[in-house]
């Protein structure tokens, strides 16, 4: 049976989480844990049984935390997957480097880490984010470099009060859109290379659901312009969380 060391006392014990919508294909791990940079020590990359890498040599003790802290629960979730706790090394483009047996994710957010899994046998990529909610004066600020034309129009129908949540999801799902495909294209894409359906928008104000995004751009010939994708959101505490997933008959 695999085993894990215990958590290094900088962060809590990761917890497995699905605040997702049931989906018919086998759901992925998702763990999740809260830790704090003030605490971190360099002794918790033994305590973790994580190789620090050499990147990260001269990084600040905040960037060491989190890498960590995500590195810690990704094992977790490859261990509830039934697989060996790889290293996860960053690759050259910095995407951690999944067993072949797995692809996931991994995010942080403001002592906040989380890691989801899911097995090469029922999906080919899948994306995780999370994100603050943002106040109305930054969601105004950053919509005309996240929201394409006809998302800020279908912005205008959200009352104000609701409109910084609906660019937080926003942002964060093309994020997880972004984690989800780039390991399968191999091609890096920007915020108005993909588009929410403006209709779907106000769906983003309910506590959780579903909602359509499609690419607005060709990422490779698996992968055209007009390709759609579903993404599921939900809140997670003072956080939007987002998952994109590829299922082998994606599209």
């Amino acid at each position: 049976m695999h085993t894990s060391p215990d958590a290094p006392v900088f962060m809590t014990p990761p917890m497995p989480a699905w605040p997702f919508l049931p989906a018919s294909t086998p759901a992925p791990w998702l763990f999740i844990s809260r830790f704090d940079p003030a605490q971190f020590c360099e002794t918790a990359w033994h305590q973790a049984d994580v190789e620090r890498p050499a990147t990260l040599e001269h990084a600040a003790t905040k960037r060491r935390a989190e890498y960590l802290a995500g590195r810690y629960c990704a094992r977790q979730a490859l261990l509830a997957l039934g697989l060996e706790a790889s290293a996860l090394l960053p690759l050259a483009d910095r995407q951690p480097q999944w067993p072949s047996e797995a692809c996931g994710s991994i995010t942080h957010s403001h002592g906040l880490a989380a890691a989801l899994v899911a097995s090469r046998h029922h999906w080919r990529g899948a994306g995780i984010d999370t994100e603050r909610w943002l106040d109305f004066t930054r969601a105004e600020r950053i919509a005309p470099a996240v929201l394409t034309s006809r998302e800020r129009e279908a912005l205008h129908s959200i009352p104000p009060g609701d409109r910084a949540r609906c660019v937080t999801l926003t942002f964060s799902l093309k994020e997880s859109l972004f984690k989800a495909l780039y390991p399968l294209t191999g091609t890096r894409f920007y915020f108005h290379d993909a588009e929410l359906e403006p209709e779907t928008l106000p769906r983003l104000l309910e506590q959780r659901g579903r909602c359509l995004l499609e690419l607005r751009r060709s990422l490779s010939d698996a992968w055209p312009a007009g390709a759609r994708l579903e993404g599921d959101f939900a809140e997670l505490e003072e956080r939007a969380i987002t998952f994109i997933g590829v299922a082998h008959n994606a599209h």
